[in-house]
């Protein structure tokens, strides 16, 4: 249609200011319905006589909402007013091991104990059984199809450069996915005698109240996978490593809960995720993962190998503390029959084997010792990815599963 001067006349917008306004003009007409409610005996009240009442103010919560945000202040349900050391899931030890021994009373033996290690060597895994956990280890880490941004690379001799974002498969995942898949060889290792009293628990929490030199410490860990067994394993006897004959380390002037953060707010109890009564309560196996980007120093220099594995060591404590309190009563000092548990800590390529003997839960005493049996880390490949676009799994090394085995039919 040709753009004229009489086409310009009927003007859409003017034409709707118009009618807005002759309609804004409108008087409603009666329905009726006030009259008939009037000849019903119900009173019709102004809106604005209603609205001048004052009702009390109740609040509702509706399934979805979101809660709003607990202040981190003395109206905190947990707050305490005598504050404590809080080591927790993302916390290291400044002094690493040494630090751990301090704290928790703990002597370092650098081997496994005798018997495992005859077991050791006596142990072969099957080829098929290799084989087949080769390719678990490329299903795990190469072939997830999760795709998230991986953590930021940093580049050690420029700080302020920002390398472009990666996107793969996350490190929790990867972790959780090649230790799954380690238990699972394990499992066809095993067979079904030792499966029946073995079962695996994920994000096992545990809370344990210690003193030490009249200060409080809270160890607030989490085992992201806990292998549970129905009998728990045999105590290491103390007449033969003779934890008594070695030296604590001297961290003098520093403090054993040196870099461990103060709080106010922390639960102040102790708490095994298990009950008792449960057949297979006893802990055999804690599997841990150590991220990155989840464990940091509070200085903010790069964590070491030492405080990962002074890391493994007060997890393993904690475990088996909650179970000894469990067992024996809060009060316990010296454990009727020590409790013995196994640790595994990986980064999915590194990983770490351990053992840890609670002999007694009084810190302070010179009578007596806890015992950690560790043994120097190992990779379980080189390099795991695609190398121009195939897939690749170099120097793969079979021990960790001969490892993993020991522990787990143990």
């Amino acid at each position: 249609m040709r753009l004229t001067n009489t086409l310009l006349r009927q003007h859409i917008g003017f034409y709707f200011k118009k009618h807005w306004l002759q309609q804004g003009k409108r008087v409603p007409n009666s329905t009726g319905a006030e009259e008939e409610l009037a000849a019903r005996g119900i009173t019709v009240v102004e809106p604005a006589e209603v609205i001048k009442v004052q009702h009390p103010r109740e609040n509702y919560h509706f399934p979805g909402m979101v809660s709003p945000p607990v202040a981190f202040d003395e109206t905190h349900p947990l707050w305490q007013s005598e504050p404590a050391y809080v080591y927790g899931d993302s916390n290291v030890l400044l002094e690493g091991v040494r630090q751990a021994q301090s704290l928790l009373n703990t002597v370092v033996f650098d081997d496994l104990p005798l018997k495992m290690e005859e077991k050791l060597d006596q142990t072969k895994i099957a080829t098929h059984l290799d084989r087949s956990m080769q390719q678990a280890v490329l299903s795990a880490l190469v072939f997830d199809t999760e795709q998230v941004k991986n953590a930021i690379i940093k580049v050690p001799d420029r700080p302020a450069y920002k390398l472009p974002r990666t996107y793969g498969i996350s490190e929790g995942r990867r972790n959780q996915l090649i230790l799954s898949k380690l238990v699972t060889h394990c499992e066809r290792f095993a067979g079904r005698s030792v499966n029946a009293n073995r079962k695996v628990v994920f994000n096992a929490r545990f809370l344990v109240p210690v003193v030490k030199e009249n200060e409080r410490v809270l160890l607030n860990a989490t085992a992201e996978s806990m292998i549970i067994s129905h009998e728990p394993l045999k105590p290491l006897d103390t007449a033969v490593y003779r934890p008594m004959d070695l030296e604590l380390p001297n961290l003098f002037p520093l403090k054993e809960t040196v870099s461990i953060p103060v709080q106010n707010i922390y639960d102040w109890r102790n708490d095994y995720p298990i009950s008792r009564n449960y057949k297979l309560s006893h802990p055999h196996t804690i599997l841990l993962h150590c991220s990155p980007s989840d464990v940091k120093n509070a200085t903010e220099l790069p964590v070491t190998r030492d405080q990962i594995e002074g890391r493994t060591m007060v997890k393993a404590f904690a475990v088996a503390a909650a179970r000894a309190r469990q067992l024996y009563g809060e009060d316990v000092k010296t454990l009727p029959i020590p409790i013995t548990v196994q640790a595994v800590q990986t980064d999915s390529k590194t990983f770490h084997f351990s053992v840890y003997q609670l002999n007694t839960l009084d810190l302070n005493s010179s009578t007596d010792r806890n015992m950690w049996f560790r043994k120097a880390p190992f990779d379980l490949y080189s390099q795991c990815g695609y190398v121009v676009g195939k897939p690749k799994l170099n120097d793969y090394n079979k021990d960790v599963l001969r490892h993993f085995a020991v522990f787990y039919s143990n």
